[in-house]
């Protein structure tokens, strides 16, 4: 039956008419239970009451109501003429009911019902175990995205990149709806509409998408529609956001916010009422957060973000953050030659971290092999249950105690770990770039030490029970512990370095401020660390920002958020040592430009 679904909505969206929208089935004629549908009206001249805009106003709403009597409120969009459409994915087989609330009078009060058969399509993507992922039947959700470049490919292309990227395993697709720079011209017209060829041509490639199976990773806006100031003000902002989730809330999205927020001026405000509008017209929940620079860690505060975007290729920030946040991490990998970007991959795997690909790493079939064969690494690990393991040397590791572990050596040496208790494991090494495999014979001790095979770097080292994993299969629903959430070490006097950079209490804006931190403590524990230095203007309301990384340097400070010539600057250093410990302290600065 879902085969079935797949093929019916790639033809109706292959069919569509140049300039009007890829057409859903009627859910009047039936679906089945995660295949959406969509209801079509048309109103006559003379019907819709004066003053009434059929994009800026809420001309009708649908709520359709479940076998368990649950209801979901979805809003109509305006498709240009006299059309609105309404699109819904039911998520459960049975009998559904709705009712329409129109501001036209022949459509207010309409109620049927319609049938949805049984299917075993996993459902919508959300957050699970604190910082992973599951699908609405319970089960892990392995998050592989790719960016995609909606328009900017002819339909042909696109199509054939979408079936690759499927074919290679890829499980979600990442994409801009709202840009000025697509080969489709511009999402609204000069009387600040939508512009109906504009979004045919962007439902063809996201229908398509969605078809295939691929969850829709969907940034808003790119920072050319924004500079347009078409989401400036709350009554700009609401008629679009319920517009595009009227469109596409009804798929299987998780939103990505704006791109690059740290850019854009007053983003933090923006961003909370995106947030918030989400909440309002999204009746399917789906995860958010939006597109970083750096991070959108220092969004959850705010409590709309319920997952963390994150895009630098220095592995400190994802691992700081994974001990001082708790939300699940997607990194966004910024390398594109091969070497890089399988380095860049695995260390942000071994953080705890998801991946997405950009467009431009896609063009190269190394880094697709290396993406293939990830898949096929984590495909077979309790990935759900992962949690960066720290007592190893030589390498970085992510795993579950007692049941797998696996190590990243990116340079040639001798790999260590210790093992918290004795059990016997299968172990192997894996070339990342090919999926190699070079089998060890068993390992049956408290602790192992091995050199990189023939003295290359670049390496995985996988240990597993294998029997374990295949009984916890059968005995566990989803996971087998709870997740560990970290308090944060915040007294001074424990903590086991201090700030010695930027000295004193004034920093000029205008010129390179060094950083550096002096242990105080010295141990075993304390004999690597990793810093996350962020700093933020409190008056501004912009929140932090990632200011640096590492124990010295220079600051990084993002003078375009200073709205005046001087003010108070809250440095804070974020750190874990060698055995995942989290600290943090502050400073507070008076800045100056």
């Amino acid at each position: 039956m879902r085969s079935f679904a797949i093929a019916f909505l790639a033809l109706l969206a292959s069919a569509a008419v140049p300039g009007e929208a890829a057409s859903l089935p009627s859910c009047d004629a039936g679906t089945a239970k995660y295949s959406p549908c969509e209801l079509r009206f048309e109103w006559n001249q003379g019907e819709l009451p004066p003053g009434k805009s059929p994009f800026r106003d809420e001309l009708l709403n649908v709520a359709f109501r479940g076998p368990d009597a649950k209801t979901f409120l979805i809003p109509a969009f305006w498709d240009g003429g006299r059309v609105l459409r309404v699109r819904f994915t039911p998520n459960q087989a049975g009998t559904w009911t709705y009712r329409v609330t129109s501001v036209v009078k022949r459509f207010d009060h309409h109620q049927s019902t319609f049938a949805v058969s049984d299917d075993s399509a996993p459902g919508f993507v959300a957050v699970a175990n604190v910082r992973h992922w599951w699908t609405d039947n319970k089960q892990p959700h392995l998050w592989m995205s790719a960016e995609a470049q909606w328009l900017n490919l002819d339909d042909a292309s696109f199509r054939k990149w979408a079936d690759a990227r499927k074919s290679d395993g890829f499980t979600h697709i990442r994409g801009i709806l709202l840009t000025e720079n697509s080969h489709a011209g511009k999402p609204f017209s000069s009387n600040s509409e939508p512009d109906t060829a504009y979004f045919s041509a962007l439902d063809d490639r996201v229908l398509y998408a969605n078809g295939l199976g691929l969850t829709l990773d969907l940034i808003l806006a790119d920072s050319s529609f924004l500079k347009t100031g078409a989401m400036d003000t709350p009554q700009q902002l609401d008629p679009i956001i319920r517009y595009l989730v009227a469109r596409y809330g009804a798929l299987n999205v998780c939103w990505q916010g704006i791109q690059h927020f740290e850019d854009q001026h007053h983003s933090r405000a923006l961003l909370e009422q995106i947030g918030s509008l989400l909440g309002k017209y999204d009746s399917f929940g789906h995860p958010r957060s939006t597109d970083a620079r750096q991070t959108s860690s220092m969004l959850l505060r705010d409590g709309w973000e319920n997952y963390i975007i994150e895009a630098s290729a220095n592995p400190q920030l994802g691992d700081v953050e994974r001990q001082i946040t708790a939300a699940p991490q997607i990194h966004i990998i910024q390398g594109i030659e091969p070497n890089a970007f399988r380095h860049e991959l695995w260390a942000a795997t071994t953080n705890g971290e998801y991946p997405t690909m950009r467009f431009e790493a896609s063009q190269n079939a190394a880094n697709i092999e290396a993406m293939r064969v990830w898949f096929k690494i984590m495909s077979n690990v309790r990935h759900w249950e992962f949690e960066p393991f720290f007592d190893v040397d030589g390498a970085r590791c992510a795993g579950l105690d007692n049941v797998e572990y696996l190590l990243y050596a990116q340079k040639p040496g001798i790999v260590e770990i210790t093992f918290p208790e004795k059990h016997k494991y299968d172990a192997h090494w894996i070339n990342p770039a090919s999926g190699e495999t070079i089998e060890l014979k068993d390992v049956k001790q408290d602790a192992f030490s091995e050199p990189t095979p023939g003295g290359q770097g670049g390496w995985l080292l996988q240990f597993e029970r294998t029997g374990k994993k295949a009984s916890m299969l059968k005995s566990y629903r989803f996971e087998s512990v709870s997740a560990p959430i970290q308090e944060i070490e915040l007294d001074p006097a424990k903590v086991p370095f201090e700030i010695v950079e930027p000295r004193g209490h004034e920093i000029d804006a205008g010129k390179q401020a060094p950083y550096g931190v002096k242990m105080t403590r010295a141990n075993r524990a304390t004999r690597s660390m990793e810093y996350l230095w962020t700093g933020e203007i409190v008056a501004e309301g912009e929140g932090p920002r990632v200011i640096a990384l590492g124990a010295s340097g220079s600051l990084d400070f993002p003078i375009q958020l200073m709205k005046t010539k001087s003010a108070l600057l809250n440095v804070t250093v974020s750190a874990i040592n060698a055995v995942g410990k989290a600290y943090s302290i502050a400073k507070v600065y008076q800045i100056s430009r």
